[in-house]
């Protein structure tokens, strides 16, 4: 799995009837045009996934934890 994270600049043009009613207006409706300006690639992860009948290991592997720094510790 990959996931992506841009950074993006839009703008959006509506008609409206009155200005009262593009004031009230919080986001755009469903006839605004839109037009991207930029779009800036912010970073990606990728992550493997595995389907359940691949996973082969045991119920208490799945749980193990490890931490930031020495990876898992050990009883001492």
């Amino acid at each position: 799995m990959k996931e992506s994270f841009f950074e993006a600049t839009i703008k959006f043009n509506e008609e409206f009837d009155n200005a009262e009613l593009a004031a009230q207006s919080d986001k755009p409706g469903e006839k605004a045009s839109v037009k991207i300006l930029d779009l800036k690639h912010e970073m990606s992860r990728i992550k493997q996934t595995l389907k359940k009948e691949q996973d082969v290991r045991s119920q208490s592997d799945k749980g193990t934890q490890g931490s930031a720094i020495g990876g898992i510790k050990k009883n001492e």
